[in-house]
C-alpha cells in the first residue's frame, strides 16, 4: 500500500465500521419492534459497510489475488452499493405511502410493504444481473486498479456499460430518497424527526453527488481525457464517505433521542404506577421477556396505571375531582393541566378512602382523565405523576370530605 492511498483505506474502512455497527443497532431494534423500516436501514447500513470496506485499496488487492478475478472487488462494492440502494428506494416507497382526501398519511402495511418491494426488486435484481453478466465479461487485464478502475477501463463499451447500468440504479434511489427526506423534513411537526430527516437530505444529497462526479469523470475517460480523474478518485470518494456519515447520524440520531425520552418516560411514572397498583397488586402483569425495547415497558407501564386507576373507580370522590378543577381553574392551569391535577387528587384521595374503608357518598363515575386519547395518554400520566406530591394537591385533600 502506498502512502497516497493511507487516506483511503483509513476512510473506507472507519466509515465501513461505522455502518456495521449501525446495521446492528438496527437489527437489534428491528428484532425488538419488528418495523419494517428497520430491517430495511440495517440492510442497508450492512451492504454499504461491505461496500466501503470492500473499495479499501488494501482490501480490494486482496479480494483479487485471492480469487484471481481481476479487480474483483470492483463488482462486490458495485453489487453491494447497488443493494444498499434497493433498500433505499424501498424505504422511499414507505415513506411516501398515498394520502387520505383529508390529506392525512396512512400508516404503512404489510400491503404497503409489498407494494414497496413488488416495485423496487424486478428492476435492481435485473440491474445486480446486468451488471455481473457485463463484469465477467469484460476479459480485464490481470492487475488490480483499486481507485482508478472506472477512469482506467471506461474506452471499454462492456465496461462502460457496465459502470453506466450501476449509475443510474445508485442516482434514481439516492436523489428519490434526498427528495422524499425534503418533503417530509417541511411536514412534520416532531423536531427530533424534522432534524433527523433534514441530515438524511443533506447526506443523500452528498452521495448521490458521488454518482455525477463519477459519471463525468467516465464519459471524459471514455472520449479519451484523463482530465477529470480526480472527480473519480478523490472528489466523489471524499463526498460519498462524508455524506455516509451524515445519513448515518440521520438515522441514529431520532432513534438514540427516542429511546433517552422513552426511558425517561418509564422513570417519569415509577411513582405514579407504585401508586396507582398499591389497591390492586393484580393489575401488574408478568415480568415481561428480556430484551424487550424501552417503547414496550412504557406502554406495559401505562396500561397498569390505568388497570390502577379503574381498579379504584368505586373509591374516588366526585366532590374530590370538583373541588380540585375549581382550585386548577384559580391557579390559572390550561386544561389538559387540570384534568392531570385533578387526576393526581382523584387518585391519593381514593387510596385514602381505600385505606380507611370510607367509601366516598358520591363516586367519581368517569375519572378525570380516563377519556384522554392515546396519542396524549403517557403525556397526561406523566402530569399526574408531576402532580401526585404536590402542595396543591395536599391542599385539595385538607378540604376535601369526600
Amino acid at each position: 500500500m502506498s502512502e497516497a492511498e493511507t487516506p483511503f483505506v483509513l476512510t473506507y474502512c472507519t466509515v465501513g465500521a461505522v455502518l456495521y455497527v449501525l446495521a446492528i443497532y438496527k437489527a437489534r431494534a428491528w428484532l425488538n419492534e419488528r418495523i419494517p423500516s428497520l430491517l430495511l436501514m440495517a440492510g442497508s447500513a450492512l451492504a454499504s459497510g461491505t461496500g466501503f470496506l470492500a473499495a479499501a485499496p488494501t482490501v480490494y488487492r486482496w479480494l483479487g489475488e485471492t480469487s484471481n478475478i481481476p479487480n474483483l472487488a470492483t463488482l462486490i462494492v458495485y453489487v453491494s452499493i447497488t443493494l444498499s440502494c434497493a433498500f433505499f428506494l424501498v424505504l422511499v416507497q414507505l415513506w411516501s405511502p398515498p394520502t387520505s382526501p383529508t390529506g392525512a398519511t396512512s400508516p404503512v402495511s404489510q400491503a404497503d410493504t409489498r407494494w414497496a418491494l413488488r416495485r423496487v426488486i424486478p428492476p435492481y435484481a435485473a440491474a445486480v444481473t446486468v451488471m455481473t453478466i457485463l463484469f465477467l465479461c469484460a476479459d480485464l487485464p490481470a492487475h488490480e486498479t483499486p481507485l482508478t478502475f472506472d477512469t482506467t477501463f471506461a474506452d471499454r463499451p462492456v465496461v462502460l456499460a457496465f459502470l453506466l447500468t450501476y449509475q443510474t440504479a445508485y442516482g434514481w434511489a439516492l436523489w428519490s430518497m434526498a427528495h422524499v427526506c425534503l418533503q417530509r423534513s417541511r411536514d412534520v411537526h416532531d423536531p427530533v424527526l424534522r432534524n433527523s430527516l433534514r441530515r438524511m437530505t443533506v447526506g443523500s444529497v452528498l452521495v448521490a453527488s458521488y454518482g455525477l462526479c463519477k459519471i463525468i469523470a467516465i464519459v471524459g475517460a471514455a472520449l479519451g481525457s484523463t482530465n477529470f480523474e480526480p472527480l473519480s478518485t478523490s472528489v466523489g470518494p471524499a463526498l460519498a464517505s462524508f455524506g455516509g456519515l451524515i445519513m448515518a447520524t440521520g438515522w441514529a440520531y431520532a432513534a438514540l433521542r427516542t429511546r433517552r425520552q422513552r426511558r425517561r418516560d418509564f422513570h417519569a411514572l415509577e411513582t405514579l404506577w407504585t401508586t396507582a397498583t398499591r389497591a390492586d397488586p393484580g393489575v401488574i402483569l408478568p415480568s415481561p421477556p428480556r430484551g424487550q425495547a424501552w417503547e414496550f415497558h412504557v406502554l406495559r407501564r401505562t396500561h397498569e396505571i390505568r388497570d390502577g386507576q379503574l381498579a379504584l373507580r368505586g373509591w374516588t370522590s366526585q366532590h374530590t375531582v370538583d373541588r380540585a378543577r375549581r382550585l386548577a381553574d384559580q391557579h390559572g392551569l390550561d386544561p389538559t393541566e387540570r384534568d392531570a391535577f385533578a387526576a393526581a387528587a382523584a387518585l391519593r384521595d381514593a387510596l385514602r378512602a381505600l385505606r380507611t374503608k370510607r367509601a366516598p357518598a358520591q363516586p367519581c363515575q368517569i375519572p378525570p382523565g380516563i377519556s384522554v386519547p392515546p396519542h396524549a395518554e403517557r403525556q397526561h400520566l406523566i402530569a399526574v405523576a408531576h402532580y401526585l406530591d404536590s402542595p396543591l394537591v395536599t391542599e385539595v385533600l385538607g378540604g376535601s370530605k369526600g
